[in-house]
Protein backbone atom coordinates (compact mmCIF):
# COMPACT_ATOMS: atom_id res chain seq x y z
CA UNK A 1 0.00 0.00 0.00
CA UNK A 2 1.05 3.53 -0.71
CA UNK A 3 0.98 6.63 1.46
CA UNK A 4 0.44 10.32 0.96
CA UNK A 5 4.09 10.80 -0.07
CA UNK A 6 3.47 9.51 -3.61
CA UNK A 7 1.29 12.56 -4.21
CA UNK A 8 3.67 14.97 -2.45
CA UNK A 9 6.58 13.92 -4.66
CA UNK A 10 4.72 15.05 -7.80
CA UNK A 11 2.91 18.01 -6.24
CA UNK A 12 -0.49 16.41 -6.91
CA UNK A 13 -3.24 17.86 -4.76
CA UNK A 14 -5.40 15.15 -3.26
CA UNK A 15 -9.07 15.21 -2.39
CA UNK A 16 -11.55 12.98 -0.59
CA UNK A 17 -12.36 11.06 -3.79
CA UNK A 18 -8.70 10.03 -4.09
CA UNK A 19 -8.58 9.07 -0.42
CA UNK A 20 -11.83 7.09 -0.71
CA UNK A 21 -10.91 5.24 -3.90
CA UNK A 22 -7.44 4.41 -2.61
CA UNK A 23 -8.60 3.06 0.76
CA UNK A 24 -11.64 1.28 -0.66
CA UNK A 25 -9.51 -0.53 -3.24
CA UNK A 26 -6.70 -1.21 -0.76
CA UNK A 27 -4.20 0.80 -2.78
CA UNK A 28 -3.63 3.53 -0.21
CA UNK A 29 -3.02 3.11 3.49
CA UNK A 30 -5.93 3.94 5.79
CA UNK A 31 -3.64 6.49 7.50
CA UNK A 32 -3.97 8.76 4.47
CA UNK A 33 -7.45 9.80 5.66
CA UNK A 34 -6.12 11.11 8.94
CA UNK A 35 -3.07 12.71 7.30
CA UNK A 36 -5.25 14.51 4.75
CA UNK A 37 -7.72 15.70 7.40
CA UNK A 38 -4.87 16.95 9.59
CA UNK A 39 -3.30 18.83 6.67
CA UNK A 40 -6.61 20.56 6.03
CA UNK A 41 -6.75 21.50 9.72
CA UNK A 42 -3.18 22.81 9.69
CA UNK A 43 -3.97 24.99 6.65
CA UNK A 44 -6.98 26.45 8.42
CA UNK A 45 -9.46 25.13 5.87
CA UNK A 46 -13.11 24.93 6.79
CA UNK A 47 -13.94 21.36 7.75
CA UNK A 48 -17.09 19.34 8.17
CA UNK A 49 -17.84 17.25 11.27
CA UNK A 50 -16.87 14.14 9.31
CA UNK A 51 -13.48 15.61 8.37
CA UNK A 52 -12.84 16.64 11.97
CA UNK A 53 -13.64 13.12 13.10
CA UNK A 54 -11.25 11.69 10.51
CA UNK A 55 -8.47 13.89 11.91
CA UNK A 56 -8.42 11.86 15.11
CA UNK A 57 -10.34 8.64 14.39
CA UNK A 58 -9.10 6.65 11.41
CA UNK A 59 -8.41 3.14 12.60
CA UNK A 60 -11.52 1.26 11.43
CA UNK A 61 -11.57 0.98 7.64
CA UNK A 62 -15.36 0.69 7.32
CA UNK A 63 -15.97 3.69 9.61
CA UNK A 64 -13.44 5.76 7.65
CA UNK A 65 -15.04 4.86 4.32
CA UNK A 66 -18.51 5.67 5.68
CA UNK A 67 -17.36 9.10 6.86
CA UNK A 68 -15.71 9.84 3.51
CA UNK A 69 -18.86 8.73 1.67
CA UNK A 70 -20.80 11.36 3.62
CA UNK A 71 -18.25 14.00 2.59
CA UNK A 72 -18.45 12.91 -1.06
CA UNK A 73 -22.27 12.94 -0.97
CA UNK A 74 -22.18 16.57 0.11
CA UNK A 75 -19.67 17.48 -2.60
CA UNK A 76 -21.69 15.81 -5.38
CA UNK A 77 -20.53 14.37 -8.75
CA UNK A 78 -19.33 11.25 -6.97
CA UNK A 79 -18.96 9.01 -10.04
CA UNK A 80 -16.97 11.59 -11.99
CA UNK A 81 -14.81 12.37 -8.96
CA UNK A 82 -14.07 8.68 -8.39
CA UNK A 83 -13.05 8.14 -12.04
CA UNK A 84 -10.65 11.09 -11.88
CA UNK A 85 -9.34 9.83 -8.54
CA UNK A 86 -8.64 6.40 -10.04
CA UNK A 87 -6.62 7.96 -12.86
CA UNK A 88 -4.71 10.26 -10.51
CA UNK A 89 -3.79 7.42 -8.16
CA UNK A 90 -2.68 5.30 -11.11
CA UNK A 91 -0.40 8.01 -12.46
CA UNK A 92 0.97 8.83 -8.99
CA UNK A 93 1.91 5.18 -8.49
CA UNK A 94 3.43 4.87 -11.97
CA UNK A 95 5.56 8.00 -11.48
CA UNK A 96 6.57 6.82 -8.01
CA UNK A 97 7.66 3.45 -9.40
CA UNK A 98 9.48 5.05 -12.34
CA UNK A 99 11.36 7.40 -10.03
CA UNK A 100 12.24 4.87 -7.33
CA UNK A 101 12.71 1.46 -8.98
CA UNK A 102 16.17 1.34 -10.52
CA UNK A 103 15.98 -2.25 -11.77
CA UNK A 104 14.31 -1.94 -15.18
CA UNK A 105 13.06 -5.52 -15.23
CA UNK A 106 11.37 -5.12 -11.84
CA UNK A 107 9.96 -1.74 -12.88
CA UNK A 108 8.34 -3.16 -16.00
CA UNK A 109 6.96 -6.11 -14.01
CA UNK A 110 5.42 -3.68 -11.49
CA UNK A 111 3.95 -1.57 -14.30
CA UNK A 112 2.38 -4.76 -15.73
CA UNK A 113 0.77 -5.38 -12.32
CA UNK A 114 -0.55 -1.80 -12.15
CA UNK A 115 -2.02 -2.32 -15.63
CA UNK A 116 -3.96 -5.34 -14.37
CA UNK A 117 -4.90 -3.79 -11.01
CA UNK A 118 -6.49 -0.79 -12.73
CA UNK A 119 -8.58 -2.82 -15.16
CA UNK A 120 -6.28 -2.92 -18.21
CA UNK A 121 -6.56 0.74 -19.29
CA UNK A 122 -6.08 1.23 -23.03
CA UNK A 123 -3.76 4.21 -22.57
CA UNK A 124 -1.13 1.94 -20.96
CA UNK A 125 -0.96 -0.72 -23.67
CA UNK A 126 2.05 0.86 -25.42
CA UNK A 127 4.40 0.09 -22.53
CA UNK A 128 3.07 -3.22 -21.24
CA UNK A 129 5.61 -5.96 -21.86
CA UNK A 130 3.20 -8.64 -23.07
CA UNK A 131 0.95 -6.44 -25.23
CA UNK A 132 1.43 -6.31 -29.01
CA UNK A 133 2.79 -3.08 -30.45
CA UNK A 134 0.46 -0.87 -32.43
CA UNK A 135 3.16 1.06 -34.28
CA UNK A 136 6.01 0.32 -36.66
CA UNK A 137 8.35 -1.10 -33.97
CA UNK A 138 9.01 -4.83 -34.40
CA UNK A 139 10.47 -6.34 -31.19
CA UNK A 140 11.83 -9.44 -32.95
CA UNK A 141 14.17 -7.18 -34.95
CA UNK A 142 15.77 -5.82 -31.76
CA UNK A 143 17.71 -7.01 -28.74
CA UNK A 144 16.17 -7.57 -25.32
CA UNK A 145 17.82 -4.38 -24.10
CA UNK A 146 16.51 -2.38 -27.06
CA UNK A 147 13.00 -3.68 -26.40
CA UNK A 148 13.22 -2.76 -22.74
CA UNK A 149 14.43 0.73 -23.62
CA UNK A 150 11.59 1.05 -26.12
CA UNK A 151 9.03 0.22 -23.42
CA UNK A 152 10.69 2.70 -21.06
CA UNK A 153 10.50 5.45 -23.68
CA UNK A 154 6.78 4.72 -24.15
CA UNK A 155 6.34 4.77 -20.36
CA UNK A 156 8.11 8.12 -20.16
CA UNK A 157 5.91 9.51 -22.94
CA UNK A 158 2.83 8.42 -20.98
CA UNK A 159 4.18 10.03 -17.80
CA UNK A 160 4.94 13.26 -19.66
CA UNK A 161 1.37 13.44 -21.03
CA UNK A 162 -0.19 12.78 -17.63
CA UNK A 163 2.19 15.21 -15.93
CA UNK A 164 1.07 17.89 -18.35
CA UNK A 165 -2.62 16.96 -18.02
CA UNK A 166 -2.57 17.26 -14.22
CA UNK A 167 0.04 20.06 -14.03
CA UNK A 168 2.41 17.94 -11.94
CA UNK A 169 6.00 18.57 -10.98
CA UNK A 170 8.27 15.62 -10.44
CA UNK A 171 10.78 15.85 -7.63
CA UNK A 172 13.44 13.25 -8.26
Amino acid sequence: MYGINIFDKIKMPIDWAIVYYGINNEILSIDIAQEFACRKLEHGEQMSEEELELSWNSKNRLDVLELIEKILDIQGNIDESIEKAKDKIRIAIIIYLRDTEKDTTKLLEQIDIIYADFGYPVDMENFISYMPNNDEYIPSNHTFGDNRNYLLSKLDDFIDKKTEKYHLKRII
